[in-house]
Formats: structure tokens, sequence, C-alpha cells
């Protein structure tokens, strides 16, 4: 129809425009066009901050063969070497309660990625061990 519509003469596209209400409108074009020039590079960078943390711990393993006791092994990444860490590390037994709990100091180092083994003691047997969080401290 628009395609028609331009084919017209001047006068005849002013009549059907009065009578049908035809406008000619782009004010949502430059909203988009405003809304995606800021939109795309937030969303770009946002993306990007929130997938590459500062500081990433993954859990590598867990040894319960002690029933006082649990070994945990577990991998901290981070953006800034120098900075001194202090990890949240629990045990827990069969019914997810916390049996014993620890805060692991993990000194500044060279070295971005850092392989730690730890034992947690607990008050009864632990089935399992977690790295709860890991938090960037002033010494």
């Amino acid at each position: 129809m628009s395609a028609n519509y331009s084919n017209l003469p001047p006068e005849t596209q002013e009549l059907l425009a009065q009578r049908y209400g035809i406008k000619r409108r782009y004010g949502w074009k430059i909203t988009a066009a405003l809304l995606s020039l800021i939109g795309l590079p937030w969303l770009l960078w946002s993306a990007w901050h929130f997938a590459n943390p500062e500081i990433r711990v993954t859990l590598i393993s867990f040894q319960n063969e002690k029933s006082d006791s649990i070994d945990i092994t577990y991998k901290v990444d981070r953006r800034n070497p120098s900075s001194p860490l202090t990890c949240t590390l629990v045990a827990r037994d069969i019914d997810k309660n916390v049996v014993g709990e620890i805060e692991d100091k993990v000194p500044a180092s060279k070295d971005s990625s850092v392989t730690i083994s730890r034992t947690i003691p607990a008050r009864i047997a632990p089935v399992n061990a977690a790295v709860l969080e890991c938090r960037a401290t002033g010494s």
C-alpha cells in the first residue's frame, strides 16, 4: 500500500492523509536508535564483567576418610594476585547441616591461579565439603 501511496500526486496524498489520518512517524525509529546506541554497549560490558569475576573458586575434590574431619582441595583464580583472600570452607553431614567451618587465609602471590588443600575439622562425621565464598582482605 505504501508503494502505491507514494506514486500518487501530492494533492491526493494530502487528501488521503487528512481523511484517513495517515502520518509519517519517525519518532519511534529515532528512539530505537538511541536506545540501541546506549543499550548495546552496556549489555556487552555487563556480560563481560559478570562472566569474568574478580575472584572465581572451583571445588576440585573432597575426601571424607575420617569421622572427625574432611579434606578439601579447591582452586582460586583471581584477577589481582597481589591481594590476599579469606575463603570460608564448610563441612556438611548427611542432612546438609553444617558440622564444621573454617576461615582459610590465601596469601598474596605472583600466580593468579592457586590450588589449595585444607582439612576441615567437624563435630560429627561429614559427608561433603564446600567453599562458601572467597573475599579480598586488607592484609
